[in-house]
């Protein structure tokens, strides 16, 4: 799990331009109607959102609805999946405005925070472009203090897991890993992402980091982050986004895990991972992957893969920025 340390502070988040419900569903052919009775199993406000809202979506895309209640629990936890009378697929999530409320509140610094995808960055991001499929129906984050917080918390949840990447991609090489261009290339798709996300193109999701590209600056970035097959090749693609390559695995901090038990195996440390699984203990953990790259690479490397070694990320005094291409 990712611990952020001093976040960016929020900044200010446009809104989407408001699509009328009834245009974004026409890429799959669906009627409003349709999509209301589909979600009425429980009372709830319902909202589009996924990439229909953010008018990205297509005929394959499905229909991501989520219906908001009051201040009760929601009916159901977890999604459910519906269909119109056509056949396409209504993905239905039941949510509570006190769950809402609680991760547009985010994490404070010191405490966990997990890394951008389907978690809480992906729910921000998809909070952002709600579209009220009731008319006179309020916007499903209440006011621009939550969309500013929602923006500083998926930005930060970026920032974090290129920190990272762009370090584990310095240490596997330094290991001699097989994989270490897979790395480099994470760390390029999560830039693009931030890029992406800097130029107000909230909707996380690498299948359409293409459409979400119209901003020279992040087509320009787009095509370097793609082209990295070796940490070296980062390098700028991080300035451009306001890092410090030079400072990024100093940024990254590591220590045993707390989980594992250590035993003694013919006088050899080991650790027992996950309750099933006994791994080499390191003698010494680093403190930071920076340390590590002037040690043994390859051990702290076979540490943060077999599950031995837990990392963090400071992010303090950070503040993300999208520049030109030189």
């Amino acid at each position: 799990m990712t611990q952020l340390t001093t976040p960016p502070a929020p900044r200010p988040a446009p809104r989407p331009h408001a699509v009328a419900p009834e245009i974004a569903l026409k890429a799959v052919g669906a009627r409003v109607e349709d999509v209301l009775d589909a979600v009425a199993l429980y009372d709830g406000e319902p909202y589009l959102v996924g990439s229909l809202a953010a008018g990205l979506g297509d005929h394959r895309s499905d229909i991501d609805v989520h219906v908001v209640s009051g201040d009760r629990p929601a009916a159901l936890d977890g999604p459910v999946l519906a269909f119109t009378p056509a056949g396409t697929c209504v993905d239905v999530r039941y949510l509570d405005r006190c769950t809402i409320d609680r991760v547009v509140g985010g994490r404070r610094p010191g405490q966990g925070a997990r890394p951008a995808g389907r978690g809480d960055a992906w729910l921000l991001s998809r909070w952002l472009n709600a579209v009220p499929l009731r008319a006179g129906a309020p916007p499903l984050l209440l006011d621009d203090g939550q969309r500013a917080q929602a923006v500083g918390l998926i930005t930060t949840s970026l920032l974090a897991d290129l920190t990272a990447l762009a370090a584990f991609a310095a240490l596997a090489e330094r290991a001699g890993a097989d994989r270490a261009w897979y790395l480099c290339r994470r760390a390029g798709t999560v830039a693009w992402e931030l890029a992406a996300v800097l130029s107000g193109q909230y909707h996380l999701g690498e299948r359409w980091l293409p459409a979400r590209s119209a901003a020279p600056e992040v087509a320009a970035l787009a095509r370097d982050a793609g082209a990295a097959r070796r940490a070296a090749d980062l390098d700028g693609v991080l300035r451009r986004l306001g890092v410090d390559p030079a400072a990024a695995a100093g940024r990254v901090g590591l220590r045993a895990s707390p989980e594992a038990e250590r035993w003694m195996l013919a006088g050899e440390p080991f650790l027992l991972v996950a309750g099933r699984r006994l791994v080499p203990a390191l003698p010494s953990v680093p403190a930071t992957v920076a340390a590590a790259l002037d040690g043994d690479a390859a051990a702290v490397f076979a540490g943060l893969v077999n599950g031995a070694l837990r990392w963090t990320v400071d992010v303090g005094g950070l503040a993300p920025r999208l520049e030109p291409a030189p």
